[in-house]
Formats: structure tokens, sequence, C-alpha cells
């Protein structure tokens, strides 16, 4: 598993939005001093572990957005998936979902917590976040966390036995010499026999590593594949401008207030069809005020001419004016009816027009998006943003692929690689073929050199008597003599030991020689050769260093920078020895800032070879520290 990318938001001190990409080998993310280095490595290890639990999300929401603090945790899976974790730390919401290839995008699988955490288990195979911390985290606070004390072990008391007549000096010093020609030839066949191991176990860790990387070459060959297939469905996009966001977002708004200027027109339009309903047009010749007129008139008419007396005449016009004023008020109400029917109705035909002429001004305006769903084949404007961010999101991670390939391969192509592979197999057959012949004879050296330290301080000029007598009872010592001497960084390993053993299922008897072999080939890199091998203490005791004449330092008389250097070798040996089983990402919160500056450049490769096994995150406040070919995350501001 590793990490890809974490997005915070409202954390801490990140008010805006903050987002970090990963790559599966080393990573190195510049960021100055209070940029939010632990922060990030805080908010990991939160999603990486989610609790619904309040006071483990409090320490991480911003004072200043209490209200909107979140943040997400893309991850890569062993089984080839991606996965993306959100929780909303002011809500105490939690969102766990799966990228789909076939929709491009992540489909929701749980949002309640007791899932998202049993699935997330699942995925740090069922590491405790405890265990994660002391292992997979390294913080540049662990090394003075650790400064510990260690007390030399109280002689055992032992009864006074009746002496013996000493022996003749001659005798003694005889016996001495002769053991002591039988502890260095043993010490000797013991050392070249722990040589054949480590050249053996370095041959294997060195096959491990090509073998490694000529898997991941072909998974890398594989996703390549997969990536250009769906690079190929999204081929229309690479002709899309890149000021499409901008273009998107005018077109956006254009939409916008088309809807509220066509809203408005569309309103008017219905009042004024409204308005020509309530005036429906005028036939004058069924209205009845000119039926009732021309019928007076007709009457008026036969009445004038066949009914009426001389003495009558005088209604003949009177009814004539009257029918005559019917039908005048007829055609004066029907026209002014028309008429008003006929303004409502050129209204309306503006109104129409005008709501034509927007269309086609928005047509004409929005033509260049419209220009950009035809070209990637998009029916809507989301479609397009979805298809060209997609098209982006994996541009860039067939880039990565490209440059995870380069770094894999470095100036070799894959048959020298593979040439390179069956040579490293051919010598580590050898190797081990060796190193188990000469088996019996790796004993354990520290109790051998102990045992010469004793015959040699007892061969020695005898020394002025002093103050105390050691074949005293316990309480006769002086108060100092069991005085504690001060440990270090590395003081106490065994527990790191102890949770790698359980967590990688790996025996000790496995895991303490792979440590070792790896801690002590990072020691002499990073010290110019001047210390060579690291023993892991037993039982808590701090670890057994030699220096380039294979002689024992005390570790009490190392300096605190150097028992810093022994601790971060041995933590960088165990993340290396537990990277064939568990391959889970190494994050480092500024670790290498208080060494000088040649050692921070020694370390960092280091760190760069084990990026080569798992993934390694260094979080580094100094950028000279970054080098060419190197994934590199310029932390936000």
């Amino acid at each position: 598993m590793f990490l890809v990318e974490l997005v915070m938001q409202g954390v801490r001190g990140f008010r805006e939005l903050a987002r970090i990409r990963f790559q599966s080998g080393f990573n190195f993310v510049a960021a100055g001093n209070e940029a939010g280095k632990t922060t990030a490595v805080d908010a990991m290890r939160r999603l990486l572990f989610p609790s619904a639990r309040p006071e483990l999300m409090d320490g991480l929401i911003s004072r200043s957005t209490p209200d909107a603090s979140r943040a997400a945790l893309v991850v890569f899976s062993d089984d080839g998936a991606y996965y993306r974790i959100i929780q909303d730390f002011s809500k105490r919401a939690v969102n766990l979902s799966k990228y789909n290839a076939a929709t491009k995008d992540f489909a929701l699988l749980h949002k309640d917590w007791d899932n998202a955490v049993q699935f997330m288990a699942g995925l740090t195979a069922g590491i405790s976040e405890e265990d994660f911390s002391r292992v997979f985290t390294f913080r540049r606070d662990d090394y003075t966390d650790r400064k510990v004390s260690f007390a030399r072990p109280a002689a055992p008391v032992r009864p006074v036995q009746p002496s013996k007549p000493a022996a003749r000096p001659e005798e003694k010093t005889a016996s001495n010499q002769a053991k002591l020609v039988e502890l260095r030839e043993t010490l000797r066949k013991s050392e070249e026999a722990a040589d054949a191991e480590y050249k053996a176990q370095s041959a294997k860790l060195a096959l491990d590593d090509v073998r490694k990387k000529l898997t991941a070459l072909e998974e890398l060959e594989q996703k390549k594949t997969e990536f250009d297939s769906t690079l190929e469905d999204l081929k229309g996009c690479e002709a899309l401008p890149e000021e499409l966001s901008e273009l998107i977002e005018a077109y956006e708004r254009l939409q916008a207030q088309k809807f509220s200027e066509a809203e408005g027109l569309k309103r008017e339009l219905d009042g004024l069809t409204m308005q020509i309903a309530s005036f429906p047009a005028v036939n004058l010749f069924r209205d009845k005020f000119f039926i009732a007129g021309a019928a007076l008139l007709a009457a008026s008419l036969f009445v004038g001419m066949f009914v009426l007396t001389s003495e009558q005449a005088f209604f003949f016009p009177i009814s004539v004016v009257l029918s005559a004023g019917l039908m005048v008020t007829a055609w004066y109400t029907g026209a002014r009816k028309n008429a008003q029917r006929k303004v409502v109705e050129r209204e309306a035909e503006e109104l129409e027009k005008e709501i034509t002429q927007l269309d086609q001004r928005f047509e004409r305006e929005g033509a260049a998006v419209k220009a950009c769903l035809k070209t990637a084949n998009a029916a809507t404007v989301e479609e397009l943003k979805d298809k060209a961010d997609n098209y982006h999101q994996f541009l860039s991670l067939r880039a990565e692929i490209e440059e995870q390939r380069v770094r894999a391969l470095g100036d070799r192509t894959p048959e020298a690689l593979q040439e390179e592979y069956s040579a490293l197999q051919q010598e580590a057959l050898e190797l081990g073929k060796a190193a188990r012949a000469l088996a019996p004879q790796n004993i354990d050296t520290y109790s051998i050199r102990q045992e010469i330290d004793r015959i040699e301080s007892e061969s020695s000029p005898e020394m002025p008597e002093t103050a105390w007598d050691f074949g005293q009872a316990a309480q006769d010592l002086p108060d100092n003599f069991a005085a504690p001497i001060e440990g270090g960084s590395a003081a106490g390993f065994s527990a790191e030991i102890d949770i790698a053993s359980r967590i990688g299922g790996i025996e000790l008897e496995t895991l303490v020689p792979a440590v070792e072999a790896a801690a002590q080939r990072n020691l002499a890199s990073i010290t110019g050769g001047k210390y060579v091998r690291i023993e892991v203490g037993q039982n808590g005791g701090p670890p057994i260093v030699h220096a380039v004449d294979d002689s024992i330092v005390n570790y009490a008389e190392l300096s605190h920078g150097a028992r810093d250097l022994v601790y971060f070798c041995l933590r960088t040996g165990l993340v290396e020895a537990l990277a064939g089983k568990r391959r889970l990402p190494f994050i480092l919160d500024d670790t290498v800032a208080a060494f000088d500056a040649a050692r921070q450049k020694a370390a960092s490769q280091i760190l760069r070879n084990l990026g080569a096994k798992t993934q390694v995150i260094l979080f580094s406040s100094n950028p000279a520290l970054r080098a060419e070919g190197d994934a590199v995350a310029e932390f936000p501001s």
C-alpha cells in the first residue's frame, strides 16, 4: 500500500485547501519551519486510523475555521485499487469510497465509522495506530523522547568460599595465553562466518531489490496500458483549451444571466398573451348594436314607405337617426377594441423578437463552450468538466508511472536489469552455500569478547589497591558503583524489534540479523566508514557499535549526535527488513534536521535507496536535500 494524495482544509493552520501528491517510491516534501509538516503527518495518521473519538479529532480543527475542518487521503492498495477516505473533523463524519475506472469517479462504500475503521484496518494489515507510529512514523522528537538510563547489573552476591592455594603466576599466565589464542581463533572464525552471513544477506537483499523492481516494472507497464486505453477514450479532450475552466465558469454565468433575462421576458409575454385573450377580434356584423341599428333602419324604411301617414312622417327621420346612432356606436366600439388588440399584439411580437435575439446572442457568446462539448463528445457542461478532469488526472498518473519507470531503471534497460537479476541469483546461491558451510562457527561474539577482555585484564599488571574490596557483599559497595549511564536515542530498541516481529510475522532470529545488516550498512555510509557494525542491544540495553578497527565503542561515550545517527540507521534498517512483509509508507517528520550538512545528504540518500523497496515520505525544512529525479512536492503556504 502507498499513499497517493493528501488534501486538507481547515486543519490547524491550513485554512485554505491544501493538496499534496505522492508517488510510490521516495518523496521529498519541502516545507519551511512552522509550515505544517507535523500537521500533515498527524492528518495522515488520523486518516489511516479513523476514530470517532472527539478528543482525537479536536486537535486537528483549525481555530480560524472550526466549522469547516476536513481532510482526505487517497491510497493505492495491494489489490491494485484506489480508495479515498474523507473525515470531517468538525461534523464528526467519515466517508470511504473506491475509484471506479468505468465511471471515472469514486463510488461510496461506507459512511459509518464502524465499517470505515474495519476497512482501513484491512488496508493497514491490522496494525494498530500505536504500532504504526512506533515503526512507520519517525519524528524528530523521537530522538529526545527515548533518553533513558541504563545501570550496570549488580554483581551477584556470592558466599565467601574457603580460600584455595593461589596458582603460581607463571602457570596462570601460560594458561591464560593458551585460552586467549583459542578464543581469538574462535572469534576470527565467528567473524568470518558472520561476514559470510552478512554477504549472503546483502546479496539476498540486492536480489530482492532487483526482483521487486522487475515486478514493479511489470505492474507499471500494465497500469500504463490501462491508462493509455482510458486516455484513448478521452482523446478528444487533448484539443481542449487550457483556459477551459475559465470558459466554463463564464458560460455558466452566461447561462444564469440568460435564464434570468429570458424568464423576465417570458413572464411579460405571458401577460400580453392573456391581454390578447381578453380582447377578442370584433366582427361588426355580429355586434348586437349594429344588428339592432340595421333592423331599426330596415323597419323605418318599410314603415315610412308603406305605413306612416303624412301626419306621422316626422317619425321616419327620428328612426333613421336612431338606427344610424346604433350602427355608429357598434362600429366605434369594435374599432376601438380591435385597435387595442393590435397594440398588444405588436408588443407581444416585439417581446418574441427580443427572446429570439437573446437566444442568438447567448448562442454566439457560448460558441466556444459548444465547440468544446462537440470536441469532447459531451452532452452537458457537467459531463465536459468530468471528462476534462479525468483526462488531466489520468495524464498526470501516466506521467507519474513513466517517472517511476525511469527511476526504477536508472540508466539501465529492462534487458540489462533482467541480466543483473540472473547474475545476482547465481551470486546469492553461491554466497548462501558459503554461509551455510560456515554457519556452525557463527556464535555470539559479544560473550567471547567479554571473556577476552576479562583474561586480558587479569593478565595486566596489578592495579593499585582500591578503597573497597569487590569480594565484599553488595551492600558494602560505594553508592555510586551502579550509577546509571545515560543512554541515547537508540536505547531500548528491542521494543521496536518486538513490534516489527509481531506485525511482520518474522521470527526474531531472522529479523534481528536482517535489521543489523541493513543498519550497519547505513551507519558505515552515513559516517564515512568510522563505524562499521551495529548489534541490537539485548534486554532493552543499548546497541553495540563497532568502530572501523572492529573495536567496541562504549555507547555511553558516543556523542548525542552519534547516538541519533545510530537510532536513525536502526529505524531505517528495521523498515527495510520489514519491506518484504509489510510495505507500508514510512513517514519522516524532519528527522535529519539535527545532522550536519554532509550527514543530512547521506541520510537522505539512505532514504532514497529505501524508497526502492517501500514508499518513503520525507518532510524536510532543508530544500537543498532535494536531488535530481526525486518526486518533489512543494508544501503549500
